[in-house]
């Protein structure tokens, strides 16, 4: 009797059954995948647990790290693993300000320290070549969420509220490549 492979294991545990991959190197990539996404979970646990007081946390920031744009939402980077395995930024959103469509090129997680924010989730549709709108989701403070990269969790997140809001992310890039290795734009379908 055979036992499966760890990388096996994660992948079965953390999505569904698949048609068999064309090439083994197909096999690793649905396997690393499943893997990669579990790490995103254990990071928006970790984010929970270890920043309980939002407060706090808010306190310690660096200067500026809470002003906002009139135009558009403000990302402030805040820490930069020496490492370069991730980097944090704080988000700052005035009302009405939201972010475009988009997937991840990495993992991702957040956490609402201030005011609420509304993501739109969306599912790709691989025929059209486009993403469409499933569902919304309010996050309030204290709220944690975490995704894996790819277009396994497409999202928008923006501030319907009157009030600002503020978020803190976590990516899984070196702060030199957080403009471009995070977010990963998609076309969405017409309602």
């Amino acid at each position: 009797m055979q036992t499966a492979s760890p990388l096996t294991a994660a992948r079965s545990a953390n999505t569904p059954p698949l048609a068999l991959p064309a090439a083994p190197l197909d096999q690793l990539a649905l396997d690393l995948a499943a893997i990669f996404a579990n790490s995103a979970r254990m990071v928006g646990s970790h984010i929970a647990s270890h920043l309980p007081d939002t407060e706090t946390l808010l306190a310690a920031l660096p200067p500026g790290a809470l002003q906002g744009s009139p135009d558009t939402y403000t990302r402030h980077l805040v820490y930069g693993d020496p490492l370069e395995r991730f980097s944090a930024m704080v988000l700052v959103w005035r009302p009405g300000q939201a972010s475009p469509v988009h997937g991840h090129r990495t993992w991702c997680a957040y956490r609402v320290l201030r005011g609420t924010l509304t993501e739109q989730h969306y599912q790709w549709d691989a025929a059209s070549r486009h993403a469409r709108h499933t569902n919304t989701v309010e996050r309030a403070a204290g709220d944690t969420f975490s995704v894996p990269g790819g277009l396994q969790h497409i999202h928008a997140l923006g501030n319907a509220s009157d009030d600002i809001a503020v978020s803190l992310h976590l990516y899984g890039v070196s702060r030199d490549h957080i403009a471009t290795g995070v977010n990963l734009l998609v076309p969405t379908a017409e309602a």
